[in-house]
């Protein structure tokens, strides 16, 4: 069944924006201003996907970032209707249908959900059930969390790529990053080793005590000295609460 003409004409319309080189423009609608169409409509995708992800298109310089705005334009379906959500479709399609022949970076994929998730910190709407106790005991009460948190692992150290540094192969050991939002809504960045990140991992349900969450770890590595691994898990916990990623106690 054929589409009504005026659905028609739309399709052409909105498929020669997002591909004009292989879409044909739709009849009688003059060169100059279908210009004026597809070049605002690419600015403004270029702006908000280059204001998300500024390292990425440093790393590839202006002309393969450019094609890949318009590969991603011309290819991906984005399934939400919210522009602030684009820069998301970006990094799914970079992830699970990634352009061919563009000779990107192996690291790519995950430089650009590093650089996508300070947006979706930044606007979450999570928040604290209850209201924590900002002196509250780290060890005897359960730690809480700052609302608007993630712990990341790459394969790649992201925080660390830039245009003078593109690392060829994975790093042997993983990178740990945890990205939280402040009291003050600025969103933080913060590199863990393992054992903190397994500690952000098990307080991280709410469930656990400083102390039972530092026990769990100590006798998962089979510590010969516990009481150290709650010393040092004593020391991290108070200096992620001074960089509010722990905002104090839930009660018992």
């Amino acid at each position: 069944m054929s589409l009504p003409t005026f659905q028609q004409y739309q399709a052409e319309f909105t498929g020669h924006i997002r591909n004009p080189k292989s879409a044909a423009r739709p009849k009688g609608v003059p060169a100059r201003r279908m210009k004026v169409y597809t070049e605002i409509v690419f600015n403004n995708m270029e702006g908000t996907l280059a204001a998300c992800f500024p390292v990425s298109k440093k790393i590839l310089g202006t002309r393969r970032w450019m094609r890949i705005v318009r590969d991603f334009m011309a290819q991906h379906r984005c399934a939400t209707p919210w522009f602030r959500q684009i820069p998301e479709e970006l990094l799914r399609w970079l992830e699970t249908s990634p352009p061919c022949n563009q000779d990107l970076p192996p690291f790519l994929p995950s430089l650009a959900h590093y650089e996508w998730i300070e947006l979706a910190i930044a606007v979450s709407d999570a928040a604290l059930d209850t209201a924590p106790d900002p002196e509250g005991d780290l060890l005897a009460a359960k730690p809480a969390l700052a609302p608007a948190l993630a712990l990341l692992e790459y394969a790649y150290p992201v925080h660390r790529i830039s245009p003078r540094f593109k690392p060829e192969q994975p790093n042997a050991q993983a990178t740990h990053i945890l990205v939280f939002r402040d009291r003050n809504d600025e969103v933080r960045f913060t590199e863990l080793n393992p054992v903190s990140a397994r500690l952000v991992t098990l307080l991280q349900p709410g469930n656990l005590t400083g102390w039972q969450a530092l026990e769990q770890i100590a006798a998962e590595m089979q510590h010969p000295t516990p009481q150290a691994v709650v010393q040092f898990g004593l020391e991290l916990l108070s200096d992620l609460r001074r960089q509010e990623a722990v905002w104090g106690t839930r009660p018992i």
